[in-house]
């Protein structure tokens, strides 16, 4: 079901362009922000604990640097959710980062090393 929707396995659930709010203070970067996420992945953390949904949806942003670079931050999953000390949200984590990976390879951008180094 999910595949058909999100080929990449992510949803983009919100969107945040922030120029125009940013632009009132005279900001002229570009950038915006997502939520995105797999709702049955983050189901299969929340039964073993709630709090997981503090970083599901992943929180990544698209931005201009001011030399005209252009970025995509996020914050790597299996370090969000391994900080809870689960076995079975750890493993989500790693899977996520799996699938991060395989997006911006997807995507043509560069893949961290750290999205595809193996932990512990």
């Amino acid at each position: 079901m999910i595949e058909k929707a999100a080929p990449s396995g992510f949803l983009i659930y919100w969107r945040l362009d922030l120029r125009p709010v940013m632009g009132l203070a005279g900001d002229t970067a570009q950038g915006i922000s997502y939520l995105m996420g797999n709702h049955i992945l983050a189901e299969r953390m929340y039964r073993h604990q709630p709090a997981v949904m503090l970083y599901a949806p992943l929180h990544t942003m698209i931005w201009q640097s001011p030399g005209g670079g252009t970025h995509f931050t996020f914050d790597r999953p299996s370090d969000q959710f391994g900080s809870f000390g689960t076995p079975q949200i750890t493993q989500v984590g790693t899977e996520l980062d799996k699938k991060l990976a395989a997006l911006l390879e997807h995507l043509g951008l560069d893949v961290p090393s750290q999205l595809t180094a193996r932990k512990g």
